[in-house]
């Protein structure tokens, strides 16, 4: 994997790529992607992994290693605390983290390290993304990078997870719409936590991120603070979906959607 990934910096760099974006969602942290690019401000490498304080393997890929030696801020790690994490806490991320800092490093070419065992069914990863979500989360990437992208094969224990998703991400890249388009996506209670973690400390590198923190942390009330016992009912209007979702919620069930 280490020549394959100086190989193909090597022919984009050739290929005239002045900025590579590597999106990781393979459910391991990709601790020899980080440690090969960690001080280049060529590669931007993102990961969405289970971390659990780092009780899952490999256990490194923190919120707060962000990069070294002049690169900090040119990786970003957003760490799963827990496992079951589903298409809404992706797609939240997605959203909030990735997409922004993405569209700001203005990448000429996109890698997905795609990796299936974070897939629905998968015994090891134990999380819950399904063929939808992935191809909601290609469709996303697939406006970067004036549609330059790659996407490699990684991980995954079960074949008829790997076989379902690998399906849903090339009927993307064929052109196929993803179905239904998650503007709106509502966290679990540790996604929402995790992903203000990570806005926190990537907006010392990223200035689009303040706003987003910002809005969040308004629209989600007591919910963005983990010192809080309960969040505040909050009154959500999506105009564009023509719905009214009531959200009263405690700290043991955030989002109840009516």
């Amino acid at each position: 994997m280490v020549l394959l990934w100086f190989g193909l910096l090597v022919t984009m760099l050739g290929a005239g790529a002045k900025r590579i974006l590597i999106v990781d969602w393979d459910v391991h942290h990709g601790n020899g992607t980080q440690e090969i690019f960690d001080g280049s401000k060529t590669v931007l490498y993102i990961s969405l992994h289970r971390h659990e304080g780092g009780k899952f393997y490999p256990g490194t890929g923190a919120a707060h290693e962000v990069g070294s030696m002049g690169a900090e801020g040119y990786c970003v790690n957003v760490p799963w605390s827990r496992g079951g994490v589903g298409d809404n806490d992706y797609l939240f991320a997605f959203q909030h983290v990735v997409l922004p800092i993405a569209s700001e490093f203005s990448p000429d070419f996109t890698i997905i390290s795609a990796g299936f065992d974070a897939a629905r069914g998968d015994p090891l990863g134990c999380c819950d993304v399904t063929p939808s979500g992935f191809a909601q989360m290609t469709h996303a990437l697939t406006a970067l990078s004036g549609g330059k992208l790659l996407v490699i094969l990684e991980g995954g224990y079960n074949l008829r997870s790997i076989s379902s998703s690998a399906t849903a991400v090339i009927k993307v890249l064929l052109g196929e719409s993803p179905g239904c388009e998650g503007e709106n996506v509502v966290p679990s209670k540790s996604g929402l936590l995790t992903v203000l973690e990570v806005l926190k400390i990537q907006m010392k590198f990223w200035p689009t991120l303040e706003p987003v923190l910002a809005k969040l942390q308004s629209q989600w009330g007591a919910c963005a603070f983990p010192n809080r016992s309960e969040c505040n009912p909050i009154l959500l209007i999506f105009p564009a979906m023509h719905t009214i979702l009531l959200v009263k919620s405690v700290w043991s069930n955030l989002v109840v959607p009516v």
